[in-house]
């Protein structure tokens, strides 16, 4: 293993290499997102002013001051979000480098960010996929409404079992692969009702039903799925230049052409995140930092490689900077 140091006005951060970069999707974002660290970065500052030209949405209002209520809506929250992570990455670059970055990697929707940071697709051309994302997820919410619940602290035999019998009430789904003992059920709204009331009967941790108005990662996003697929192929992408983890099999991308079918199946197939992580941990990754609001993926760098540093963009850039 190596090391970087970048001395600055602060004490100097030393990020122990290789570093793997982690983007979230949606679930974190929150009203006042990207507003300290647009305060002392000019860098992230311009991303955020940029993103708000490309998608002509007043992106610096949302996500500086919300409401929440619009910040929420899946059209404007998915781009929203996806610049803010992007000027945390840019912000990141700009101060340690990518030398020492060994892998990338983005949950749901943070994959086509963590795209962009490999190098396989433009930012501005990666923010406009989310905006498409999050505007055919919208309409399909409409047309085919859905619920999204997560179980904590049940097995996945366990979880399968509920997803069973829940069966019984609607079409449900495991969406979310996200930990040994932490999966995310996406399926129509009587059958993860239904799950919800199992999940709690079975002991479960925690059973939480999400604030996301829509089954993603299901069969429920068909239409959608279709029609991501037809921007995918006009895409003008690249081979990753970083190993970039690929969420539907939890392995590194080599190829355009295995990287337009995992974005061209995105809304339809499960997130396997346990196995990302199982792949960064081969890669004798030492460091993480997850770029974007909170550190739900940070945290859940540590609970499965124990002994990793883990970073979130506030506490390496913002309060690393001060």
């Amino acid at each position: 293993m190596t090391s970087t140091s970048v001395i600055g006005k602060a004490p100097s951060i030393t990020l122990t290499q290789p570093v793997g970069l982690l983007f979230p999707g949606q679930g974190v974002q929150h009203a006042g997102m990207g507003r300290q660290l647009a305060a002392i970065s000019t860098i992230a500052d311009k991303v955020l002013t940029r993103a708000q030209d490309i998608l002509e949405m007043p992106v610096r209002r949302l996500c500086f001051d919300g409401p929440d209520q619009e910040l929420r809506l899946t059209e404007n929250l998915q781009p929203c979000l996806m610049a803010v992570c992007w000027s945390a990455f840019e912000a990141y670059r700009d101060r340690f480098g990518m030398d020492g970055v060994g892998v990338v990697a983005g949950h749901s929707m943070g994959e086509i960010t963590a795209c962009a940071a490999a190098e396989a697709i433009s930012w501005e051309a990666a923010l406009l996929l989310v905006r498409e994302r999050g505007r055919l997820m919208a309409d399909a919410a409409m047309s085919t409404p859905g619920k999204m619940l997560a179980i904590v602290g049940l097995l996945e035999s366990e979880v399968e079992q509920i997803r069973i019998a829940a069966g019984a009430a609607g079409g449900i789904w495991l969406a979310n692969f996200n930990a040994p003992d932490q999966f995310i059920l996406s399926g129509e709204a009587g059958a993860v009702a239904l799950a919800e009331r199992l999940a709690n009967e079975a002991g479960a941790r925690r059973v939480l039903l999400l604030e996301i108005p829509l089954a993603a990662h299901s069969p429920l996003m068909g239409r959608a799925s279709a029609k991501l697929a037809e921007a995918v192929r006009a895409l003008p992408l690249r081979a990753p230049r970083i190993p970039l983890i690929a969420n539907g099999t939890g392995r590194a991308i080599h190829t355009v052409r295995s990287l337009r079918s995992e974005l061209s199946g995105h809304l339809l197939r499960p997130v396997h995140w346990a196995r990302t992580m199982t792949s960064i941990q081969a890669l004798k990754v030492a460091t993480v930092v997850e770029l974007g609001p909170g550190r739900v993926l940070a945290s859940l760098a540590a609970k499965h490689m124990p002994g990793v540093a883990t970073w979130n963009a506030d506490e390496l850039l913002v309060e690393g900077a001060e």
